[in-house]
C-alpha cells in the first residue's frame, strides 16, 4: 500500500512520470527517461523539483546513469549523489556525484577520484565530463590512464568512446616495454595501441635510443616510427637527423626522407643525402639521391682532415669476419697465393721492384691482397650475403662446452700461427730495408750505381719471395686447421661479433672525392673495411698538389683512416705540372706511390719504365726550363722531400736520352702515349660537398630528464589514502539488474 500511495503522489504531482515511461520508444531526444523506488516533490527556491531516492536510473541517448538519489528539476536537467555509475557502451564513469544537463547532453562528475573504465583500459582523474550524445569525455586537473602495458598521463585530456581514443594534452608521459615518452600533446588508441603526437615529442626506447620529432606516431603492434616532421634519432654512436623519418626498432629497418644527416662518431664519419634506407636485419644501407660522405681524420699535428665523396648512389653491405674468412680460407686463399707466387712474382730484366709489391708496403706491415678489378653485381652481393650467413653445422658427437672449447682453442692457434707469420715477414723486409739502405749510402759516395742498383733490386725480389712463401705457409695452416675443426665461434658474444663485422661500400656513377691535400674522380667505386682499401673503376683520375696520375684501375690502401698507399694498374700515367704546357710523365705496367702523414714520399713504377722529364734550373730572372729527358727501363723508384722529386733510381738497363730544350728534334715527342692532362676533372670542394652541417644535439638530449610520471605518483598516493580513510571506493560495479529491468521496460 505505501508504495502504491508513493507511487500515487508522484503521478498528481508531475505527471510526467508515466507519460515518460509509456512514450520511451518515440523520438524525443532532449527528455530523460527516469525511475526510482521513491519519488516526491521538493520546493527548490521558486521552483518545484523532483526528489528520487532507491535505485535511481536515468536514461538519455543509450546512456545510463544511476546513482543512490537525485533531484530532477525538469525534464533535461537533474543532480545525481552517492555511487553514481555512467555507462554509455563499453564505458563506465564511477563518482560521487554527476549534474547531467540533457539540452547539452553533458554529465559533469565529482569525486575525490573520477574513475573511468572501457573494456582493459582505466582511467583516474579528479574532474570528468561526458557528452552522451558524441561519446566525448573531458578531464582536467590530471589524469592517468592504463591499459594492458601501456600507461598514459597528462594535465588535461579528452576521451572518444565511439573510437576508444584518448588524446592527453600538456605534460603529456606516456610508458610501455617498447618506450617511454614525454610531448604536450597525444593521442593514443587504445585498439591498435598507436600512439600520434603533434607538438615536440620526446621518446626513449627499449634500446636505449633516444628520437624526436615535431610531429609523428608509434604503431607498437607493427613496431614503426613514423616521424614527419623535424626527425632526430639519437644512440650511443650515432646522430641521425632528417625530415621523415620511418623506424622499425626491432628489426633495425628505417627509411630516411630529405635533408638526411647520419652522424656516426664511432666510424668519424657523417652521410648525407636526400634518400638512405637501412635493413638492420640485412645489415645494408642504400644512399642516394645526391648523397655526400664526410670522413673525418686526426693527423699527427692535431689537424683534423675530412675526405668528402660524393656519387649518383652509394651501397653499404656489413658481413660477418669470422664467416667470411673462414669460407675465404677454404675456397681460395691458396689458389689465390700461389696464383700470386707463380703469375705476378716474375722479376724484370735486371731485378727490381715488379707488381708483385702491391701486396706489400715498404714499411709497416704487409697489406692484404687487393680484391679484383671490377666491381660486384647485384647478383654477386646476394650471393656473398647468402654464403656469409650461412651457419655451420657442428660435429653432434661432442657436447656445446666441448665444441666452444676447441673452437677457442683452434682460434688461439691460429692466431699464434698468424702472429709468427708476421714476425717472419717483418724480419725478411726489414733485412730487404738494410741493404736498401746500404745501396742508396754507396750511390752517394759515387760506387757502381748500376751494378748495386741491381744488386739491390735482386734482395728486394729475394725479400718478396719469402714474404710471400711465409704468408703462404700460414694461410695454409690455417685453413687446413678450419677445414678439419669447422666449429662456429659461440653464439652469446655480442661484443665479439661487433668486432668481427666487416664493412663492403659500393659507389656508382660519378664518384668524386675531395681532400685538402688529395682530390679524385672515377665512375664506380668500392671499399673493404678488412684491409682498408678503396678500389676505383672507370677513367679514375688522382690529384696530389701539382701531381696528376691516370690508370684503368686504381687501389688505394689506408692506414688509421690515413692514405698508406696506392696502386695504379692498367697503362698507369703519373703526370706532374710543370706550367701551363710542359709536364712530368711516368709510366709503367704498374705504378705504386707509397704516403706518410698524407703526403707522398716515395713512387715505384715496375714494368716497362718510362719516364718525361723536363729539367728546370734557376737564374736571376727566375726559373725556367732548361732541357728535356727521356729514359727508358724495367723499373723506376722516385724518392720524395718536401712535395718534390729528391732523387730517381732506374734500374734494369736504363736507356736514356737529354736534349736542350732548342734541340729537341721534331720526331721526339713531349707526351706519353695516353697522356692527358684532366685538370678540367678536378673537383673542388664545393663540387664535391654543398651540404651544411648540423651541429651535435647528443650533450642537450643527454641532460633531457625523462618521465617520472608525477601525475600518477599523485593520483596513486591519493588512492591508497583514500581508501583507508574510507572516503572514496575503487569500484568497478556494473549496472544494477533494477538498472537493466528499467531500460528493457522501456524498449532498450
Amino acid at each position: 500500500m505505501k508504495r502504491f500511495l508513493n507511487l500515487l503522489c508522484w503521478t498528481l504531482c508531475c505527471g510526467t512520470g508515466i507519460a515518460g515511461v509509456a512514450l520511451a520508444a518515440e523520438p524525443a531526444p532532449k527528455v530523460v527517461d527516469f525511475s526510482a523506488d521513491v519519488m516526491r516533490p521538493v520546493k527548490i527556491a521558486d521552483s518545484s523539483a523532483l526528489s528520487l531516492v532507491g535505485h535511481v536510473v536515468f536514461y538519455h541517448n543509450g546512456a545510463v546513469i544511476t546513482c543512490d538519489s537525485a533531484i530532477r528539476f525538469n525534464d533535461r536537467m537533474m543532480d545525481c549523489y552517492n555511487n553514481v555509475i555512467i555507462n554509455k557502451d563499453s564505458t563506465f564513469i564511477y563518482g560521487d556525484r554527476a549534474e547531467y544537463n540533457g539540452n547539452f547532453n553533458t554529465a559533469r562528475v565529482f569525486s575525490p577520484l573520477v574513475k573511468i573504465v572501457d573494456k582493459d583500459a582505466t582511467l583516474y582523474t579528479y574532474n570528468f565530463s561526458f557528452n552522451t550524445l558524441d561519446n566525448i569525455g573531458h578531464y582536467t586537473g590530471g589524469g592517468t590512464m592504463l591499459q594492458k602495458e601501456n600507461r598514459l598521463e597528462s594535465r588535461d585530456g579528452y576521451y572518444y568512446a565511439d573510437n576508444r581514443e584518448l588524446i592527453g594534452v600538456h605534460d603529456v608521459e606516456m610508458k610501455n616495454p617498447d618506450y617511454q615518452l614525454k610531448s604536450d600533446s597525444v593521442s593514443y588508441n587504445l585498439d591498435s595501441e598507436i600512439a600520434r603526437f603533434y607538438t615536440r615529442s620526446y621518446i626513449w626506447n627499449k634500446d636505449d635510443e633516444f628520437l624526436t620529432a615535431l610531429k609523428g606516431s608509434y604503431d607498437r603492434k607493427a613496431d614503426l616510427y613514423t616521424f614527419t616532421d623535424q626527425s632526430y634519432i639519437l644512440t650511443k654512436t650515432r646522430e641521425v637527423w632528417a625530415d621523415t623519418i620511418l623506424y622499425k626498432q626491432n628489426v633495425q629497418d628505417a627509411l630516411l626522407v630529405n635533408n638526411v644527416q647520419v652522424a656516426d662518431d664511432e666510424q668519424q664519419a657523417v652521410a648525407f643525402g636526400d634518400l638512405i634506407q637501412y635493413w638492420g636485419k640485412e645489415r645494408k644501407a642504400l644512399l642516394t639521391r645526391d648523397p655526400v660522405v664526410a670522413s673525418f681524420q686526426e693527423s699527427d699535428s692535431s689537424k683534423r682532415d675530412t675526405l668528402y665523396m660524393r656519387a649518383d648512389s652509394m651501397f653499404v653491405f656489413t658481413y660477418n669476419r669470422d664467416s667470411l674468412l673462414r669460407d675465404s680460407l677454404r675456397r681460395d686463399s691458396l689458389a689465390a697465393l700461389e696464383s700470386a707466387a707463380s703469375d705476378e712474382f716474375t722479376p724484370a730484366d735486371g731485378g727490381g721492384t715488379t707488381a708483385a709489391t702491391a701486396s706489400q708496403s715498404p714499411e709497416g706491415e704487409p697489406q692484404p691482397v687487393a680484391p679484383a678489378e671490377t666491381p660486384m653485381s647485384p647478383e654477386d652481393v646476394e650471393a656473398a650475403e647468402k654464403a656469409v650467413t650461412e651457419e655451420e653445422v657442428a660435429d653432434p658427437v661432442l657436447s656445446e662446452k666441448e665444441q666452444k672449447r676447441l673452437a677457442a682453442e683452434k682460434r688461439r692457434e691460429a692466431k699464434e700461427l698468424e702472429r709468427k707469420a708476421k714476425d717472419e715477414q717483418r724480419r725478411a723486409k726489414e733485412k730487404a730495408r738494410q741493404e736498401r739502405l746500404l745501396l742508396r749510402e754507396s750511390r752517394r759516395k759515387g760506387a757502381r750505381v748500376g751494378a748495386e742498383a741491381d744488386s739491390a733490386a735482386r734482395a728486394d725480389s729475394l725479400a718478396h719471395a719469402q714474404l710471400l712463401q711465409a704468408q703462404r705457409d700460414s694461410l695454409a695452416k690455417l685453413a687446413q686447421q678450419e677445414a678439419d675443426t669447422l666449429l662456429p665461434a659461440p653464439a652469446d658474444s655480442v661484443e665479439g661479433e661487433q668486432d668481427s663485422l666487416v664493412r663492403k661500400m659500393f659507389a656508382y656513377h660519378n664518384v668524386r672525392i675531395f681532400r685538402d691535400d688529395f682530390q679524385a674522380v672515377c665512375d664506380s667505386m668500392t671499399g673493404f673495411s678488412l684491409d682498408s682499401t678503396l678500389h676505383m673503376y672507370v677513367d679514375p683520375v688522382l690529384w696530389n698538389d701539382n701531381n696528376q696520375v691516370t690508370s684503368k684501375v686504381v687501389d688505394i690502401y689506408t692506414l688509421n683512416q690515413k692514405i698508406d698507399r696506392a696502386v695504379f694498374t692498367g697503362e698507369p700515367i703519373m703526370s706532374q705540372e710543370v706550367d701551363t704546357s710542359h709536364y712530368n710523365q711516368i709510366k709503367g705496367k704498374v705504378i705504386e706511390s707509397f704516403f706518410r702523414d698524407g703526403a707522398i714520399y716515395r713512387t715505384d713504377v715496375n714494368g716497362n719504365g718510362q719516364t718525361y722529364y723536363f729539367m728546370v734550373e734557376e737564374d736571376s730572372t727566375g726559373n725556367y726550363i732548361s732541357g728535356f729527358m727521356t729514359v727508358e727501363c724495367a723499373d723506376i723508384s722516385f724518392y720524395f722531400k718536401d712535395q718534390a722529386v729528391d732523387e730517381i733510381v732506374w734500374r734494369g738497363k736504363p736507356v736514356y736520352s737529354i736534349y736542350p730544350m732548342d734541340k729537341i728534334p721534331d720526331s721526339q715527342p713531349l707526351t706519353l702515349p695516353g697522356f692527358v692532362w684532366e685538370g678540367k676533372r678536378r673537383p673542388s670542394k664545393e663540387q664535391v660537398f654543398n651540404r651544411t652541417f648540423r651541429p651535435s644535439e647528443r650533450n642537450e638530449y643527454d641532460k633531457l630528464p625523462r618521465p617520472e610520471f608525477p601525475i600518477t605518483q599523485k593520483i596513486n598516493l591519493a588512492r591508497e589514502q583514500l581508501v583507508k580513510e574510507n572516503v572514496w571506493f575503487d569500484r568497478n560495479d556494473p549496472l544494477s539488474s533494477e538498472a537493466l529491468e528499467f531500460i528493457r521496460s522501456i524498449g532498450y
